[in-house]
Formats: C-alpha cells, sequence, structure tokens
C-alpha cells in the first residue's frame, strides 16, 4: 500500500511539475544582431533598440518609450517628422527583457527594467539626462526610474498608467474598485501573478477553472478598432517570438508583484536648479484603470501634472492628436525651462560667482615678512618672544574669524621670560597679507601650518593654539600631523553641527543657540558652498547677521577695542570671500573625520597635552557638546571658565592661564 502510495504521489508530482514549470524561451535566431540593433547589457543580457528622429548629439528632447504588454520597439505612433523637428526630439524605443529581440531576464523585476534603461541610455550614450514615457503595464519602470534613479531624468510621462492592487499607502476602498473595474477572470490572473508568481505560467495555460480573457471585455469600442490596425498576429507573433511566459507573463509578475514602494513615498526629482517635470495621463473611457487611483496619487503628489482625457479609452497612445498632446507636454516643458534657464542664468551666475581676489600691492612683502610655500602662495608672519632656537615653549597662534596675525593678546614680556616661549602668529589663507587658496579645506589649513613651521625651522614638535574658528585646523593638527604637536590648546572651539558621531539632540540644541539668520548662514556654508557669497550679499531674504547678537556685554568692549574698523580693512584687504566666507565653508563643511574618532598623540614617551575652554557665558558655542567629546576622549583636559564670553582669549587673565597650562604640561 505505501508503495502504491509513493507511486500515485510521485507520479502526480510529476504531473504537477511538468504543468507548473514554464518552457525555457525559445532561442533567438543566431543572425538576431543583424536584423535588429543590440546593445550587450554588462549582465550578457542583449536588449535590442530603435532609434528615431534628430541625432541625440543635437537633440534637445531625448524621449525613451518604453512599450506596454505584450508589446515591443516596433510600436507605431505617431512619430511625425514635424514634431520631431518642432522639438528636436531624439526617440529611443527598446524591446523590454523576453520582448521581441531582447534577452530574457528569469530574474526579471521593477527594479532590474529599470536599471535596464539607465544602462542601455549610458550604452549609447545618451548623456546625463533623458526623459521616460511608459505606456499601461510599461509605466511601472517609469514608477521605477523617478524611485531609483531620478538623478537621471530630465521628466517622466505615465500614459494610462497601470494600478498595482497591493500598493500599501492606497486606501484599500480605492484598490479594491479598482480591481472590481476588471472581469473576474482578469482579476484572478492578477492575483495569482501577486500571491503564487510561480503558479502563473499554469494558471495562464490550465483548463481546469474558467479563464475567459478576451480583450476586448476590457476595450471600447474605439480601442478594439485601433487594435486591428496595430496589433495584427504577424506582430504580436514576432513580440512573443520567445515565448508568452519570458515575455508577457513575467511582465505581468514584475509588475503586479511586490514592489519595494508606493508610488505616493516618490520624491519629487525635480527643483529649481534640476529641472524637469512628471506628468500622468488619464482617459476617461478607460475600462481597465480607476481614474480615481490616478486621482489620489497626483493629490499626494501635487509635482506630477495631472491630464484628464475625454472621450478616449486605454489605446490613447495610438490616437494622433494624444500622442501629439502627451510628446508637446513632455518637450514644451522642457524649452520653456531650458528659454527660462537660459535667460537667467547669466544673472544668476552674475549673483552667485563671488568676485576674485584684491590684489595685494607689489611691496607687500617690504611690509610684512612672508615664506613662499610649495604650491606657490605666499603665508604672512609675525614672530614674537624668545629666539626659537633657545626656546623652551614653540607656539603657534591661530587666529579666529576675521582676525590676523595681528591679533592682540596679552603676551607680556614676564609671561615670555618665565617661560621662554617663541610665539609664531601668521595670516590664514586669504587673510591680511597671505595669498588666498581656492581650494582651502580643514586639510590644506591643517599642511600649511606644517609648512610654515619646517620653513621657518622650528624644529620638529611645535604647540598650536587655535581660538574660536581658528580651532579647526586644530583638529586637523591633531588628525593629520599629530607627530608634529607638542601639545594644542583649543579656546572657544567652533562646533561643526554635522559631526557624524555627535548625539544629533546635542548638535540641534548647539545650532539653536545661535539666532536664526546666522544658523542659516551655516546650513548654507555646508550644504551650498557655491551659493555662500549670494547668501551673504543677498537683500532678498531676512539676513540681520549683526555680531552683538552673539556676544555679551563684555565681547562687545572687547570687540570695539580689538576690532575697530581699520583693523577689520587691513585683515579683508582681499575681500571677504577669500577670507572670512571661504573660512566658513571650511571650517562647516563635511570633515573627513569627527572630533571624538581623534587618538591621543601623547604618551609617556611623547610628552605633551591638549586643552579645551569652555567660557561659562559663550553665547555662540554650547559647553554640552566640549563636554561631550572630551568625556569620550579623556586625554583632553577641559576647563570651564565662569563669568567669560566669546572673547576670553582677550582677557588678560584667562589669556595667562591659557599658555601657563600650554607651557606647565
Amino acid at each position: 500500500m505505501m508503495f502504491l502510495l509513493l507511486a500515485i504521489v510521485g507520479l502526480i508530482s510529476y504531473y504537477v511539475y511538468k504543468s507548473i514549470k514554464p518552457p525555457p524561451p525559445i532561442p533567438l535566431p543566431e543572425n538576431v544582431s543583424k536584423k535588429s540593433l543590440r546593445v550587450e547589457l554588462s549582465d550578457g543580457r542583449h536588449i535590442a533598440y530603435r532609434e528615431l528622429g534628430c541625432p541625440k548629439d543635437e537633440a534637445k528632447n531625448k524621449i525613451i518609450i518604453i512599450h506596454g504588454y505584450a508589446n515591443s520597439k516596433e510600436v507605431d505612433l505617431y512619430t511625425t517628422q514635424e514634431m520631431i523637428d518642432e522639438f528636436k526630439i531624439y526617440f529611443l524605443f527598446f524591446d523590454r527583457a523576453g520582448h521581441g529581440e531582447s534577452d530574457p531576464n528569469p530574474s526579471r523585476t521593477l527594479k532590474t527594467d529599470t536599471y535596464d534603461i539607465e544602462e542601455l541610455a549610458d550604452k549609447l550614450q545618451l548623456g546625463p539626462k533623458f526623459h521616460v514615457l511608459g505606456m499601461s503595464l510599461g509605466a511601472y519602470p517609469v514608477y521605477g526610474c523617478l524611485k531609483y534613479i531620478p538623478h537621471r531624468l530630465s521628466g517622466a510621462s505615465l500614459v494610462v498608467p497601470l494600478i498595482n492592487f497591493w500598493w500599501r499607502r492606497i486606501p484599500q476602498n480605492l484598490l479594491n474598485a479598482a480591481i472590481k473595474k476588471l472581469p473576474f477572470a482578469f482579476q484572478m490572473i492578477l492575483r495569482v501573478a501577486h500571491y503564487c508568481p510561480w503558479l502563473l505560467y499554469w494558471w495562464m495555460t490550465q483548463k481546469w477553472f474558467p479563464n475567459d480573457r478576451d480583450p476586448k471585455k476590457i476595450w471600447t469600442e474605439r480601442d478594439i478598432e485601433l487594435s486591428k490596425i496595430y496589433y495584427k498576429k504577424s506582430y504580436m507573433d514576432a513580440v512573443k517570438r520567445q515565448g508568452e511566459y519570458v515575455s508577457c507573463y513575467q511582465d505581468i509578475i514584475a509588475g503586479y508583484g511586490n514592489w519595494e514602494f508606493d508610488p505616493t513615498e516618490l520624491s519629487n526629482p525635480f527643483t529649481d536648479t534640476n529641472k524637469g517635470s512628471v506628468h500622468m495621463w488619464c482617459a476617461l473611457d478607460d475600462k481597465q484603470i480607476l481614474r480615481e487611483v490616478l486621482v489620489y496619487i497626483c493629490d499626494k503628489l501635487p509635482w506630477i501634472k495631472f491630464h484628464e482625457v475625454p472621450h478616449v479609452g486605454h489605446w490613447i497612445i495610438h490616437e494622433k492628436h494624444h500622442f501629439e498632446a502627451i510628446i508637446k507636454a513632455a518637450c514644451q516643458m522642457m524649452l520653456l525651462l531650458l528659454a527660462i534657464v537660459g535667460l537667467t542664468s547669466y544673472y544668476v551666475y552674475k549673483l552667485i560667482k563671488p568676485p576674485p581676489p584684491i590684489p595685494l600691492p607689489e611691496n607687500v612683502t617690504k611690509k610684512s615678512p612672508r615664506i613662499k610655500l610649495s604650491d606657490g602662495r605666499h603665508i604672512a608672519y609675525k614672530e614674537l618672544g624668545f629666539p626659537k632656537d633657545e626656546a623652551k615653549n614653540k607656539i603657534i597662534i591661530i587666529h579666529g574669524y576675521a582676525n590676523s596675525k595681528d591679533v592682540d593678546l596679552y603676551t607680556t614680556q614676564e609671561m615670555i621670560d618665565e617661560f621662554k616661549i617663541y610665539f609664531l602668529f601668521f595670516d590664514r589663507a586669504g587673510y591680511g597679507e597671505s595669498d588666498p587658496n581656492s581650494s582651502r579645506t580643514l586639510k590644506t589649513d591643517t599642511y600649511d601650518i606644517e609648512e610654515l613651521a619646517d620653513k621657518l625651522q622650528l624644529g620638529p614638535r611645535f604647540h598650536v593654539l587655535g581660538m574660536s574658528l581658528g580651532a579647526y585646523p586644530v583638529y586637523g593638527c591633531l588628525k593629520y600631523i599629530p607627530h608634529r604637536l607638542s601639545g594644542a590648546s583649543l579656546a572657544v572651539p567652533l562646533i561643526n553641527f554635522w559631526w557624524r558621531r555627535i548625539p544629533q539632540n546635542l548638535l540641534n540644541a548647539a545650532i539653536k543657540k545661535l539666532p536664526f539668520e546666522f544658523q542659516m548662514t551655516l546650513r548654507v556654508a555646508h550644504y551650498c558652498p557655491w551659493l555662500l557669497y549670494w547668501w551673504m550679499t543677498q537683500k532678498w531674504f531676512p539676513s540681520n547677521r549683526d555680531p552683538k547678537k552673539t556676544l555679551t556685554e563684555r565681547d562687545i568692549e572687547l570687540s570695539e577695542t580689538y576690532s575697530k574698523k581699520s583693523y577689520k580693512d587691513a585683515v579683508l584687504r582681499q575681500g571677504e570671500y577669500v577670507s572670512s566666507q571661504r573660512d566658513i565653508i571650511a571650517g562647516y563643511g563635511n570633515w573627513e573625520f569627527d572630533p571624538t574618532e581623534l587618538s591621543n598623540p601623547f604618551s609617556d614617551t611623547n610628552k605633551g597635552s591638549v586643552h579645551i575652554w569652555c567660557a561659562l557665558d559663550d553665547k555662540q558655542i554650547l559647553r554640552d557638546v566640549l563636554v561631550y567629546i572630551c568625556d569620550k576622549l579623556p586625554w583632553i583636559k577641559f576647563h570651564e571658565v565662569p563669568h567669560a564670553g566669546h572673547w576670553i582669549i582677550h582677557e588678560k587673565k584667562h589669556f595667562e592661564a591659557i599658555i601657563k597650562a600650554a607651557c606647565t604640561e
């Protein structure tokens, strides 16, 4: 009995396996590449294509046509020469995987179809951007392009696009109504494709259950007329020449399977700086696509332009005047945008392009000593204190924002003699009498310091002291040249609000400590550094950056003493962009590291110390962030100074304390 049961199970299993297993694709003839243009993709498959219209290097509009269900690159559309000439269009038609003369893809999904389009465009050198137009079931790769390669699009058009009845964020009552619009036999096909894709081949070929899939049930009378013209048997045979499973059935599975996203989750790929448009076309007599679902999507994504076309069915793409309207909408927006861009580009360019640096006088070297760096730039410097070959402490002072080597600090002779200090002050790139650096970053400022020290023969090690925004090169020294340091001091150091490893709540609190106008300036410097010059000079938006908003009363007194107009004019003599604005960009840009990732440069055999000084009345720097850094790096000595503001460095007793801590370790 057991043997009999096993035999029955074995026979049934074999029959079931034979019934549900799709047949292999029918091989294409060996000379297929002679009959049709094809490109080879990176996975070894070939995609067949057809080009039409303007040469692609002359075209203003490059449109990739994505055919629908049971169709191919030979789809006959009203692409008139008049239309091509008017809008300078290059059309690219192609057979999607398994259709016509394109190789099948056994792992075909919405995502693979999307990347096939991108790779095809790259192989044919279409350039960085193109418009995608998908019709009916061929619209799902358009959704894929909007999701996975939005940066490659100049526009997108979805013509009577499919509705996947298992999208997660569309109201269920709408999706239920949408699927019920179809005859029951069609509903069952889509349910099998979604829930049991491995069973679809059997379902489409079985005779056990009612399976009347007459397409005329989902077409208008006009659709039927058009189908007789455009979809004759010889054409359909060529479309499905590799077999219905690898072409049509896999298309259904990909379109109605589980997507990684919902259309309502898409982001607008087009902005003020990235022009383009997305269009959705709804035929009001369509017997397949429920208008309300498309309306819901466009309500959620108002950047999609919704077009309702009365008195037309699902085959709208084959109606001459409707196809012309679809192409015109895609191209006119681009032409309009090109015109707008052309008219405004020069004006925008003039607004955002920083002015060149103001040349220094020819006799600048006579007024201030300068050394020449390896890249040809000059750095101006000032020396003070003990001769460097006799000094026990060599301290390089790194000035802050809108400051210079002539910063006035309480460097008394008594202090110099007590600790045998050699001070080196210098103008950072673009400030005072130092040449600007058009590629200035935290790293370049760091290596400027090292090269300056070497040119002046300071010896193998030195102490760096940076104040406020001038502290970021100190972080750079700790990261890139720690072996050159005998110590480091950071006085009220900047906080970069985009450090990766500092808790976000701390960074949010830190930036909110600043007035809104200052916050915006730093955000522009970080996200759009190329726009900073315009932001700092524009009059369109509120931009009251009164520094007194970030200073205590004592800070204001000190600023009036130490930052008089004549001094500021000398500091910014080469222009604000190459000095202070480039300083902001370097300090608040993307760093290659986070302060909490730094390693202790000092050990038992390599003596030295690092100090952070926090002024408790500082209106710019949040204490909690500095505390967090020092908790993560316990080798940094943290000093809290009560009743002091951001200009702590100019207070005699505090400056003496900073120098004493640096020299006594």
